[in-house]
C-alpha cells in the first residue's frame, strides 16, 4: 500500500475533515454485520456501496484506489477458487456436482460457499480501506485519546512508534547511499542480500538507539506522564457533520439491507451457537 493514500495530507475531502472516531464508529456495525451473513449478495453490495463513499467522499484517485484494492480482489478471488474443491455439502446435506476434473469435484455448495467468503473478506477490506485511506494515523491516536478516553500515555507512545517506521525506511536509503559512495557494490541473490542485512543493522540498530533516546529526552522535557490532563495542539470533537454521516451511512447501510431482503436475496445469518 503507498504511502501517500495511507497519509492523508489533502484534507480537500468530507471523509478526512471528518473526526476519525466517526468514521470508525459508521463502519464498526456493518462490518460486524458482514462477519455474519452467508449469502454473497450482501457483502457484493457493500463492496460496490463502500468503494463509492470512499473514492466520491474521499476525492481519491479511482486509479489510485483500485492498485490498492487490486491484492484485496486477488485474495477474494483465491477463496472463489478454492472453496468449490474443498466444500462439498452445506450442513451435511450433499449438494449437486457441477463439474468434475478427475479425483476433483466441483459442488453447487462450494461455488455459493467460496463466493461468499471471498467476497465477505473483500467487503471488510472495502470498509477498512474507507477509514484507512482518509485518516491520519496521528489524527486518530489524537481522537481516541481526547473523545474514548484512552490514556495519553498509550496513546503518545504508540504515535512516537508509528513515527519510527517511514524514518528507519530513510535511514536505509541513507545507508544504502553511504554504502554505495564508498564502493560497496550493491547486488543482488539471497547471499548478498543477507550479507547486505547484515552490513546495514549496525547502523539501524545505532539510529534506531538515538532516536529513542531523543524521543525520550523530549517527552521527558514536557512532563510526559506527570498529570493525569494534558493539553493539545489540534483539538478533536464530535461535530454535527460527524453525527450527520454516521447516520447517514447507517441509514444506507439499512437500506441496503433492507432491499435485498425484499428482492430474498439475504441469506441467513450464521449466528454464535
Amino acid at each position: 500500500m503507498r504511502v501517500e493514500l495511507t497519509d492523508q495530507t489533502d484534507d480537500s475531502g468530507v471523509l478526512q475533515r471528518l473526526n476519525p472516531v466517526s468514521k470508525l464508529i459508521a463502519i464498526t456495525p456493518v462490518m460486524g454485520l458482514l462477519m455474519l451473513v452467508t449469502d454473497p449478495y450482501t457483502p457484493l453490495a457493500f463492496v460496490v456501496f463502500g468503494a463509492l463513499v470512499t473514492v466520491v467522499l474521499g476525492r481519491l484517485s479511482p486509479v489510485d484506489y483500485v492498485r490498492v484494492a487490486a491484492p484485496l480482489v486477488t485474495l477474494a478471488a483465491c477463496f472463489v477458487f478454492v472453496y468449490p474443491f474443498v466444500v462439498s455439502s452445506p450442513g451435511g446435506v450433499t449438494s449437486e456436482v457441477v463439474a468434475s476434473f478427475g479425483p476433483l469435484t466441483v459442488r453447487r455448495a462450494g461455488i455459493l460457499v467460496g463466493a461468499a467468503t471471498g467476497l465477505r473478506i473483500l467487503a471488510l477490506s472495502v470498509l477498512s480501506l474507507l477509514f484507512v485511506l482518509t485518516t491520519n494515523i496521528e489524527s486518530f491516536l489524537g481522537a481516541l485519546v481526547q473523545n474514548l478516553g484512552l490514556p495519553y500515555q498509550i496513546g503518545y507512545s504508540a504515535m512516537a512508534a508509528f513515527r519510527f517506521a517511514p524514518e528507519m525506511q530513510s535511514d536505509v536509503e541513507t545507508i544504502r547511499a553511504a554504502h554505495t559512495v564508498r564502493g560497496t557494490p550493491d547486488t543482488d541473490g539471497i547471499r548478498n542480500r543477507l550479507y547486505r542485512m547484515s552490513r546495514y543493522a549496525i547502523p539501524l540498530f545505532v539510529n534506531s538507539i538515538r532516536r529513542a533516546e531523543r524521543t525520550a529526552l523530549a517527552m521527558d522535557a514536557r512532563a510526559f506522564g506527570a498529570s493525569n490532563k494534558r493539553t493539545h495542539y489540534r483539538t478533536h470533537t464530535i461535530t454535527g457533520v460527524d453525527v450527520a454521516f454516521v447516520m447517514v451511512f447507517w441509514m444506507l447501510s439499512a437500506a441496503i439491507v433492507l432491499l435485498l431482503w425484499e428482492l430474498g436475496a439475504l441469506g441467513t445469518l450464521c449466528l454464535p451457537q
